[in-house]
């Protein structure tokens, strides 16, 4: 597939956080929990009818100064192919709390060749939770303030298990997600008993249970679980098709991975007709965007490059919105410069602006250009020259690891872009959504990098470098990347969830 092309995807991105939730969400240990026993599940995980990895999970609970401490383990691994290359990816999650819920450590663990491992472990101390996380090789402390009232992500698994609620019923639960950084609110609905055909084949009746986190509204969740409340099978919808956690003995779930067979890129593309000719030179193009089941106004960003309209049609069965979409240029060399909020200078966990690769990338892509927009310029063309190594083996590197290695594809372009930017003083974001490709004629998935110029956000893309962009991009999420902001994965859900629903009309191309 040609360069232009192949870069610009990150399907593993839209991937990786439901996967990790699915798997997390199919907890299911034995009720039966005396000190010193281990209690183990196994679950399969298909996308669509493709077998793509397996989830292990173990309880145990131990006596501590006569104190009970549960335990809890979750692993989870994942194959799947993308472009021809094949996307490995494995998590580990360990932690402890009390009997009544309370978290007192946890150890998060991801591993993703040929990158480094990232850890984060946390340990919550009185009114703060100290967290370490090692990213890049480099190992950061910072401490952050405590919800009391906040509880462990296993707390409720082993809650509803003990306490089953029934049909009508509900309960929420604050939790913490050590992924994501933040306090959710998680929300169980028991719905009504369903028939549901187990990976044996034998059919079954179970209790639906629909499973929510308010940290990611984009990502709803259906848990099917027996009289016991033990879950037999997890599912959402992910990319137009349903990713599902099956209930599973361990040397089902231990059989070889066939998930290198699934190609996920082919089917997010979103098709149109007819071909837009030179889409990323247009001024102005208005869409027609619609779903079948819900409208695509909450998808979009409003304001900058975008406008939204609602559409009211008669006799239509879809809910659509108009879409236009403008051209933002650069501003113009000596513009007056506007202060940005401080969180868009600052270095992170993924945009390392002191790494002394990232420095060295931004100097030489820099010179000696003092002008924020000559910069900007300058180091969109020069991250789009250097970084030509495509793999679409990595599901998410920071920008001290592209700036070491130098490959990657759109994601790794907007994140070192954005970095080696504000190592020049220019305040940054990332913005994610969906690009046209011309050689497909088809939307897919892309992510992009923001630069603050003049008071205004003006859109680069180092995948491109074009000097800008044009009408092409359809702007869906943003994120500072600051270290209270969740994994940059989270930042492609809207896309994820939109993506294998969405249908995109041209009204008008200027």
């Amino acid at each position: 597939m040609p360069h232009e092309t192949r870069s610009r995807f990150g399907i593993r991105e839209f991937v990786t956080v439901s996967l990790w939730l699915l798997s997390s969400c199919a907890w299911s240990v034995a009720q039966d929990r005396s000190p010193k026993d281990d209690h183990e599940s196994w679950q399969v995980i298909h996308i669509g009818n493709q077998r793509v990895g397996y989830q292990y999970g173990r309880e145990r609970v131990e006596l501590r100064d006569k104190n009970k401490v549960f335990i809890t383990v979750s692993e989870s691994h994942f194959s799947l192919k993308r472009f021809g290359q094949e996307l490995k990816m494995s998590t580990s999650l360990r932690i402890e709390e009390t009997e009544s819920g309370n978290l007192l450590r946890f150890a998060f663990e991801l591993k993703n060749p040929p990158i480094q491992n990232t850890t984060t472990e946390g340990v919550v101390n009185g009114d703060q939770i100290e967290l370490t996380t090692t990213l890049a090789g480099r190992t950061d402390k910072r401490r952050v303030a405590w919800e009391a009232d906040a509880k462990s992500p296993a707390y409720p698994d082993r809650w509803l298990r003990d306490n089953p609620l029934k049909p009508g019923e509900s309960k929420s639960f604050k939790i913490y997600l050590p992924e994501f950084a933040k306090v959710s609110q998680a929300h169980f609905a028991p719905d009504d008993m369903q028939p549901v055909e187990l990976l044996d084949g034998k059919e079954v009746s179970l209790l639906r249970v629909k499973v929510s986190f308010s940290a990611i509204p984009e990502n709803n969740f259906r848990q099917y679980v027996d009289a016991a409340w033990q879950t037999k099978l997890t599912e959402t919808d992910m990319l137009g098709l349903v990713a599902r956690a099956y209930d599973v003995p361990r040397d089902v779930a231990l059989q070889a991975i066939a998930g290198a067979e699934l190609d996920l890129a082919v089917n997010t593309l979103v098709r149109i007709a007819p071909p837009i000719l030179d889409a990323h030179r247009k001024k102005k193009i208005v869409y027609r965007v619609s779903m079948k089941e819900e409208s695509p106004e909450p998808f979009f960003i409003a304001g900058g490059t975008q406008q939204i309209k609602r559409l009211v049609e008669k006799d239509s069965k879809e809910h659509a919105i108009e879409l236009t979409v403008t051209t933002k240029p650069i501003p113009p060399v000596n513009s007056r410069p506007v202060k940005a909020d401080g969180k868009f200078l600052t270095p992170t966990r993924f945009l390392q602006t002191r790494d002394p690769a990232v420095v060295d990338h931004a100097e030489r892509a820099a010179g000696s250009e003092t002008d924020p927009s000559r910069i900007a310029t300058r180091m969109e063309k020069y991250v789009r020259d250097k970084l030509t190594k495509k793999n679409f083996s990595t599901a998410m590197a920071s920008a001290a690891e592209v700036a070491q290695h130098m490959e990657g594809d759109c994601t790794e372009h907007a994140v070192l872009l954005a970095a080696m930017l504000r190592a020049k003083k220019v305040p940054s974001r990332i913005a994610a959504g969906l690009v046209y490709v011309d050689s497909l004629n088809s939307f897919g998935g892309h992510m992009w990098t923001e630069a603050f110029l003049a008071g205004e956000w003006i859109p680069l893309d180092a995948t491109l470098g074009k000097g800008g962009i044009g009408p092409a991009h359809l702007k869906m999420a943003d994120s500072a990347l600051d270290e209270d902001a969740p994994l940059p994965v989270s930042t492609f859900l809207p896309a994820y969830q939109a993506l294998g629903k969405l249908k995109i009309e041209v009204l008008k191309a200027e």
